[in-house]
C-alpha cells in the first residue's frame, strides 16, 4: 500500500530543520551515543551504496554469466556452474530484502534460474554453494514453492555423496575421498530440506557430516584445516592438508571464517554441545590472531606478514557467523563478545579502509581470491554477498540504541495494544492493506523499528514505515521486507530523526493477506 495516500511528505525545509535538530542532539547526548549513532549510519549508507552497486554490477552482467572478481575497475564472469554464482544470485536476493523492490526480486529469480536450469545429480558440485544462497533465500522471501522443490532436490543430489563409512559428504572430484572445510553449508542445505518436504534422514546426514568435520578438522589450539582425505573402507584419515593456504600447518583465514559461519550454524539447529564448543574454538582463534582493524591476512601464518595481502571476503564470513553466533550463544558474555566482535569487523568493512568508494564496482576493497594464483586485493563478489548477508542479520540483534516509551498504539483495524503488550503469544492482528501506528507521546530521536512478526519463521512481509511529528506531515522512513527466517524480532532501521508518531503500512504476508505483528518496539537507533 502507498503510504501517500493516508499521508503528507514533509517539505524539504522542514526535513533539514529536523535533521539539524538531531544533529543537536547527538552533539549534546555524549561520545557514546554518538558511537552507536555512527555505526548505525555507516549502515544506512553501506546499504545505500550496495543498492547502487549492486545495481550497476547487474546493468552489465549478461544472463548466465555471473560476477566473480574485479580486474582493475571490471568484474571478471563466471558461468552458473561457477562455485560462487549462488552467492551472487543469494545478494541479489538481499537487494530485494532490503528494499522491498519488486525489480531485484524478479532479477534475483532470473539470476537464479540459470542454477537451478542445470543437472541437479550426486555428481553435482557445490550444491550447498550454489542452492543454499539462492533457492533457500529466495522461497523464505517469496513462499515460491518452486523454488523450495528445487532447492530440496538439490539437497537429495548433495546427500547422494555422503559415504556412512566415513561419516562425511564428499567434496571435491577425484579418486581420493575428501572434505574441504567450506562443505559446511552443505549441511545447512541439507538441515533445511528436512525442515521442508525432505525425508528426516537429510537431517541425520547433516549432523553427521558436521560432526565428522568438527573431530577432524580442528587443532588443539582453535585453528582448523583446510582439506582431509578419507580411507573410505575404513573411514580413517590420510590426509591433512590445505590447497588454498600459504602450508599445511596454515590457518588460512577463508577457511576459518567458514568454520565460524558453519558450526555456529549447526549448534543453531541442533542444540549440540559439540558444536557449540567447535564454533567458540573456531571464533576465538580467529579474534585472538586478527590485526587490529578486524581484517585478516589471507593466511594468519604467512611469513610476510606485515606484507601479506589481506582477505575482506574471510572478514565477511566471519561476521555474518558471529553474529549468528551471537544469537544463539546461552553464555551472556559470550554473546556480546561475539556481537561485538561482528559490529567492529563491519565497521571495519564500512570504513574508506575497505568501503569501494571509487570506480572499483565491487562492495569491499582487499578481497584475496587465490594468493597462490596471484588473485589478491580484489572485489571478490561472494564477498560482497556475506556482506550484504551480515548487514541483514544485524536486523536480529538488540539496537544499540535506547528503546522508546510507547504512549499509545492505534491500527486502521484490529486491537493494536495487543503489538505493545509485551507478550510475543498475542498480536495484533488484521486482514490486507493496513497500518499499526506507535506513538511515542512527546516528539523524540527515532531511528529504529523493531518487530516480531507471528509465524516470521514461514512468511515473510513487506513494512513501509513513516513517521511524524504533527500526525499531518509525514516522511517516509524504510520500505524493507522481514526475513520469513525468524519468530523472533528483526529491527528495521532509518536515518534518525525527531518524530512522535511512527507509522507502518502492511499488506497481508507471502502465505496469506493476514497482518500479524506479536510485538513492535521502537528505538533511537539501530
Amino acid at each position: 500500500m502507498d503510504s501517500r495516500r493516508h499521508a503528507r511528505v514533509a517539505p524539504p525545509v522542514a526535513v533539514a530543520a529536523l535533521l539539524l535538530l538531531l544533529l543537536l542532539l547527538l552533539l549534546r547526548s555524549g561520545p557514546a551515543a554518538a558511537t552507536t549513532v555512527d555505526f548505525a549510519s555507516q549502515v544506512r549508507a553501506a546499504e545505500l551504496r550496495a543498492v547502487a552497486r549492486m545495481a550497476a554490477t547487474e546493468r552489465h552482467s549478461r544472463p548466465g554469466r555471473y560476477a566473480k572478481y574485479t580486474v582493475g575497475h571490471a568484474w571478471t564472469y563466471t558461468t552458473a556452474q561457477g562455485w560462487a554464482s549462488g552467492y551472487v544470485s543469494g545478494g541479489v536476493w538481499l537487494m530485494y530484502q532490503m528494499t522491498a523492490d519488486a525489480r531485484w526480486r524478479r532479477r534475483a529469480a532470473a539470476r537464479q534460474a540459470a542454477i537451478g536450469a542445470m543437472p541437479i545429480t550426486s555428481d553435482s558440485l557445490n550444491l550447498g554453494a550454489l542452492f543454499f544462497p539462492s533457492y533457500i533465500r529466495g522461497f523464505s522471501l517469496t513462499s515460491d514453492q518452486r523454488f523450495r522443490e528445487k532447492a530440496v532436490e538439490a539437497a537429495l543430489a548433495a546427500a547422494g555423496r555422503y559415504d556412512p563409512v566415513v561419516g562425511a559428504m564428499r567434496s571435491r572430484a577425484g579418486d581420493a575421498f575428501n572434505v574441504i572445510v567450506d562443505s559446511l553449508v552443505k549441511s545447512q542445505l541439507l538441515w533445511w530440506a528436512a525442515d521442508h518436504g525432505g525425508p528426516a534422514t537429510l537431517r541425520d546426514i547433516a549432523y553427521r557430516h558436521v560432526w565428522t568435520t568438527a573431530r577432524d578438522f580442528m587443532r588443539d589450539d582453535g585453528s582448523t584445516w583446510h582439506i582431509v582425505f578419507y580411507d573410505t573402507a575404513t573411514g580413517a584419515v590420510t590426509l591433512k592438508t590445505t590447497s588454498a593456504g600459504y602450508g599445511l600447518e596454515s590457518m588460512w583465514a577463508r577457511g576459518q571464517a567458514w568454520a565460524i559461519l558453519g558450526f555456529a550454524a549447526a549448534y543453531r539447529e541442533t542444540g549440540d554441545e559439540l558444536f557449540l564448543q567447535a564454533a567458540r574454538r573456531a571464533t576465538d582463534r580467529y579474534l585472538a590472531d586478527l590485526p587490529a582493524d578486524m581484517v585478516p591476512y589471507w593466511d594468519f601464518r604467512d611469513p610476510a606478514i606485515p606484507a601479506a595481502p589481506r582477505d575482506s571476503s574471510a572478514a565477511a564470513i566471519a561476521a555474518s557467523g558471529m553474529i549468528d553466533l551471537a544469537l544463539c550463544e546461552p553464555d551472556a558474555p559470550n554473546r556480546a563478545r561475539y556481537a561485538a566482535a561482528a559490529r567492529s569487523t563491519l565497521a571495519s568493512l564500512m570504513s574508506p579502509a575497505y568501503a569501494s568508494l571509487g570506480a572499483n564496482p565491487a562492495l569491499l576493497l582487499h578481497g584475496t581470491y587465490s594468493s597462490q594464483a596471484a588473485i589478491s586485493d580484489r572485489g571478490l563478489a561472494f564477498g560482497d554477498a556475506f556482506f550484504l548477508e551480515a548487514l541483514v542479520r544485524l536486523r536480529r540483534l538488540r539496537p544499540q540504541g535506547l528503546m522508546l516509551r510507547v504512549a499509545r498504539a492505534q491500527a486502521s483495524a484490529g486491537e493494536a495494544s495487543l503489538a505493545v503488550d509485551r507478550r510475543l503469544d498475542t498480536a495484533w492482528t488484521a486482514r490486507g492493506a493496513q497500518w499499526l501506528e506507535l506513538d511515542l507521546g512527546v516528539a523524540c530521536s527515532v531511528g529504529a523499528f523493531r518487530a516480531a512478526l507471528l509465524l516470521g519463521d514461514d512468511r515473510a512481509a513487506r513494512l513501509r514505515v513513516v513517521t511524524s511529528s504533527d500526525h499531518r506531515h509525514w516522511a517516509r522512513a524504510v520500505t524493507t521486507m522481514a526475513s520469513g527466517q525468524t519468530p523472533g524480532y528483526e529491527t528495521f532501521g532509518f536515518v534518525p530523526r525527531v518524530a512522535r508518531y511512527v507509522r507502518v503500512f502492511l499488506d497481508g504476508t507471502t502465505a496469506d493477506s493476514v497482518d500479524s505483528v506479536a510485538e513492535a518496539r521502537l528505538f533511537t537507533s539501530s
